[in-house]
């Protein structure tokens, strides 16, 4: 077994990941995207999921403890304290490479069309009145938000600053199984994700993240 190479997001529900899209799609609430118009997810904020999920996963382990600390970097932080290292989680490299060809050699505003279809295939427009702070509905307040429709596979290059031992890996994979959502309003059935460890394709990511999970073998006396 190769160690695993990528984080692989799954939605299993409409999610909004808010940022700039690469034209804008004219919503209250957009949605990021490349320069392709590919929705993606940023390290930033797949890293800080995975950190939550890490902490959860304490409740069950923890002995992992410190592991948290030296995976993922002190509370907060972004510096070189963390030995994890992701990438943007990204479509998949036959969706990019075909947009990509898509784009090429056009003119600009054919070039705006194509990507605001590519985002559009990935997304759906909805319309909703604006909630106030007390949870109340905002009278006159009608907002739209461009949601990332269920399905979408999105993935991560993986590395580390330093060779991970098994308490890295197992931890690591908890965070994992612990990350089942992402995105805003997730209390409100959006935002519910799969998120797997890979490696090799021909690799079961759920066999792979479950058994990288799994307590240490213990030696009988």
């Amino acid at each position: 077994m190769s160690a695993p190479g990528r984080v692989v997001v799954r939605l299993a529900s409409p999610a909004l990941f808010v940022g700039a899209s690469a034209d804008g799609t004219g919503a209250d609430t957009d949605v990021v995207t490349d320069d392709h118009g590919l929705p993606y997810l940023p390290r930033h904020r797949l890293a800080a999921r995975l950190r939550a999920g890490a902490r959860r996963a304490l409740a069950v382990s923890p002995g992992l403890e410190d592991a948290v600390g030296e995976v993922f970097g002190r509370e907060r932080s972004h510096g070189r304290d963390r030995m994890l290292r992701l990438g943007h989680a990204v479509a998949g490299d036959a969706v990019r490479t075909a947009v990509a060809r898509a784009l090429a050699g056009r003119s600009e505003s054919a070039r705006a069309v194509l990507r605001r279809a590519v985002t559009d295939a990935h997304t759906v427009l909805e319309t909703g009145i604006e909630v106030g702070p007390h949870g109340a509905a905002e009278p006159g307040r009608l907002r739209t938000h461009r949601v990332l429709l269920p399905g979408l596979v999105l993935t991560s290059e993986l590395t580390w600053a330093r060779e991970p031992g098994p308490d890295h890996w197992r931890l690591l994979a908890r965070a994992c199984l612990a990350t089942t959502g992402i995105g805003l309003k997730g209390t409100r059935g959006r935002g519910r994700v799969d998120v797997r460890l890979a490696g090799d394709p021909d690799e079961d990511p759920d066999a792979l993240t479950l058994r990288l999970a799994a307590p240490p073998v213990r030696e009988p006396r």
